[in-house]
């Protein structure tokens, strides 16, 4: 099987070209893989989410 990755700068006419693409014997449309987040993502949205706890010391910290 052979795999083609066309890049769409113009997302009008992306219904168009699924409807012309899947009209032809044999083509299939793969949908897009979701991204693992990483560590650095993950802290983010704890940051965003308001997870995250301040300390004014490391010893506050180990006392809480």
């Amino acid at each position: 099987m052979e795999q083609l990755i066309i890049n769409i700068e113009d997302r009008s006419i992306l219904p168009s070209l699924k409807k012309i693409l899947n009209a032809l014997d044999g083509v299939s449309i793969a949908k897009k893989a979701g991204r693992k987040k990483n560590g650095l993502d993950k802290a983010l949205d704890d940051v965003r989410e308001g997870r995250v706890n301040q300390y004014d010391s490391a010893e506050e910290m180990f006392k809480a």
